[in-house]
């Protein structure tokens, strides 16, 4: 009896740390690949996204230059 009390104060407390533990709320990844196409992805990231390819693209046309 001891046993399945343990038991279940223990599967109470996993469950009770992945509620407050929650890291929903912190911050979002979102994929770049997928930002030019995909509707719930906000225009600010789509921006973003859009900055980093051009910088990329920059730094590779600079080390071709070279």
């Amino acid at each position: 009896m001891k046993e399945n009390i343990a038991l279940i104060v223990a599967i109470l407390a996993i469950l009770a740390a992945f509620m407050y533990f929650d890291t929903g709320e912190g911050y979002r990844v979102y994929d770049c690949g997928m930002a030019e196409w995909h509707p719930d992805i906000p225009p600010k990231v789509k921006e973003e996204c859009r900055r980093r390819a051009r910088e990329h693209w920059q730094e590779n046309q600079n080390k071709t230059v070279i």
